[in-house]
């Protein structure tokens, strides 16, 4: 929504709670938040070295190969910032 006048400190503030719940319930949490932006972080997910150890140990070193693929590959975390301009304009921005 874009609008040319500039917004109420509370327009401002419901719209960045409008758009934090939305990213919220698409999995998102939020990391840190003030009146006007929010950082949001998605978990990545983790490779179980212990594991993946004991399997390279177990076939003799065969499974490394399938260690260092998930080990390269893993998915990191993602963050997002979300935040109000002075006219009550949400952007949202990947880092």
């Amino acid at each position: 929504m874009s609008v040319t006048a500039e917004a109420s400190p509370d327009t401002r503030r419901e719209a960045l709670a409008n758009a934090v719940a939305r990213e919220v319930g698409g999995g998102w949490h939020v990391e840190s938040q003030t009146d006007y932006q929010a950082v949001l972080v998605r978990p990545g997910t983790k490779v179980n070295h212990i594991l993946h150890l004991l399997l390279t140990l177990i076939t003799l070193g065969v499974w490394a190969i399938v260690w260092i693929f998930l080990a390269i590959t893993h998915k990191r975390e993602h963050h997002k910032v979300v935040q109000v301009d002075g006219f009550g304009n949400v952007t949202v921005t990947n880092r």
